[in-house]
């Protein structure tokens, strides 16, 4: 086993100063604004994705990284320019993750760059399983999933709360009980296309702090 080490490499490196570089001149000087109108910073995600900040390839890129340290460099970056910038441009990484984490690879490969669009096409993923009466206890969720013989679809119900992008993301994955008895065991997760009847924003919360990244009820 390698000896675990904080040392970055040369390309770990360059992708701190890229970053660096990418929150002193175009995060910081938009943060203010962003943070007093309390709405996504649609412009800013888009610089970002014009750079390769903001998509998923960038996403599967540092994840992939052996060491484990150039996602958090690149975190580290981005939130010192801000916290809601800085949420508003890794929230969808949330759902991506969900998506890579839980579905076959062909689904991965389907879904997580409609999480992102690209830099003429912005999109939005939100990863859904907090709930009004289950914050970090998941094996309490209330959202049910029940599939339809009849029309062979799956069926959610529920409230999910304190979503990241919540409503306004292309792509909604959602954490649902099918077998309630068996709690956590009995979990799926569903990825939700736009459009989908049903599901929809309730209300928008107002925050102390990170007001540029969009948090709402689905």
């Amino acid at each position: 086993m390698a000896e675990f080490s904080l040392h970055l490499n040369d390309d770990q490196l360059q992708i701190q100063e890229w970053v660096h570089t990418f929150a002193k001149d175009v995060i910081r000087p938009a943060a203010r604004e962003w943070d007093d109108r309390e709405e996504f910073p649609w412009p800013v995600v888009q610089e970002a994705a014009k750079i390769g900040l903001y998509g998923w390839e960038f996403l599967m890129n540092a994840m992939s990284d052996p060491t484990g340290l150039m996602m958090p460099v690149a975190i580290e970056e981005i939130f010192w320019g801000d916290g809601g910038i800085g949420m508003a441009i890794m929230g969808s990484g949330l759902a991506a993750a969900g998506i890579a984490g839980n579905g076959t690879p062909d689904q991965v490969m389907e879904w997580v760059p409609q999480c992102y669009g690209d830099a003429n096409d912005v999109k939005l993923g939100a990863f859904c399983v907090s709930e009004p009466d289950a914050g970090s206890d998941v094996s309490s969720l209330r959202t049910r999933a029940v599939y339809d013989e009849a029309t062979d679809e799956w069926v959610l119900n529920g409230t999910k709360a304190w979503i990241t992008n919540g409503g306004i993301a292309n792509v909604h994955v959602v954490v649902a009980a099918v077998d309630p008895a068996l709690k956590g065991r009995g979990q799926a997760s569903f990825v939700i296309p736009p459009g989908t009847k049903g599901c929809s924003q309730g209300q928008k919360y107002e925050k102390h702090g990170i007001k540029a990244s969009h948090t709402a009820e689905v």
